[in-house]
């Protein structure tokens, strides 16, 4: 049984050192300033590096990517998330604009290769296949990718990022909204070795698998249904060595003290594995 009293906190701070994945001029930047009012960043090459840092005490939080409205979930940070066994504080969502950029005079016509993140690109797939001359290289942030251009001595290069990377290296925007959808934003998450549920939560994030036999997801959503609680995603993963058995993971919309949702919780039929992940307020 968890207790969620011994979690409860007041107020989310507005100073806290935080690591996010990537370089200055990332979106998991702008997702940082976003939810604290002056933060400072670490940041590391890696999901896992985020992961890390929270994990060895050099900072409170980290940030990363859960959801894109078009590329679909990191998967990755949620395998994290269950191997670390840490909890979600805070969520953003980030509005993501794509824009190609180059050296200064580089036009489109002089590109042969192009930057970006697989996300960025899975994104940006419609201006990629009108542009299919020019060659794709994935790398593992859209801000890196800025920088790589910048600081490359070829002008024959541009880089898929946010535009705030226009400045911050020095590069020229040569298209601008490439993106197949004007709606694109991404989720982000603020994750903390401990829980902590702050006053505002509003959200909560659940991973759990069931017993393998008919009927136990639907009695699971039933639960749910009969306390009137509106469930905003459900996503299945495969179990790594099982056969046909799935990770189930739910976000739903409640706060840990709403009457019968804690005793809910605590009392989920049919689960074989379970993860609180985090009762919290996410900002659109």
């Amino acid at each position: 049984m968890i207790d969620f009293r011994q979690y409860k906190k007041f107020e989310f701070p507005e100073d806290a050192i935080v690591a996010c994945q990537g370089v200055e001029g990332s979106y998991s930047q702008i997702a940082a300033k976003s939810l604290f009012g002056n933060p400072e960043i670490m940041y590391m090459r890696t999901f896992d590096g985020v992961f890390r840092a929270v994990d060895q005490g050099l900072c409170r939080y980290g940030i990363l990517p859960v959801e894109n409205s078009i590329g679909g979930s990191v998967t990755a940070v949620y395998d994290l998330m269950k191997a670390y066994n840490f909890y979600i504080v805070r969520g953003v969502k980030v509005t993501i604009s794509h824009v190609l950029l180059a050296k200064e005079k580089v036009g489109l016509d002089k590109v042969s290769e192009i930057y970006t993140h697989e996300q960025a690109a899975a994104q940006c797939g419609r201006f990629l296949d009108e542009n299919s001359r020019i060659n794709l290289n994935i790398c593992g942030n859209t801000a890196a990718a800025s920088l790589f251009v910048s600081e490359s001595e070829r002008t024959d290069i541009a880089a898929i990022s946010s535009e705030n990377c226009e400045e911050l290296y020095n590069l020229s925007v040569i298209a601008k909204n490439i993106q197949n959808n004007e709606n694109n934003y991404t989720r982000f998450i603020c994750i903390s070795k401990d829980c902590e549920i702050f006053d505002d939560s509003d959200k909560i994030s659940l991973m759990l698998s069931l017993e393998h036999k008919a009927g136990t997801l639907h009695e699971v959503i039933k639960q749910f249904a009969d306390l009137n609680l509106n469930l905003t995603k459900l996503e299945s993963r495969p179990i790594e060595g099982t056969d046909f058995e799935f990770m189930f993971y739910f976000d739903l919309q409640a706060n840990i003290n709403d009457k019968g949702v804690g005793e809910l919780i605590n009392n989920i039929k049919h689960v074989k594995e379970f993860m609180f992940l985090g009762n919290y307020k996410e900002i659109v």
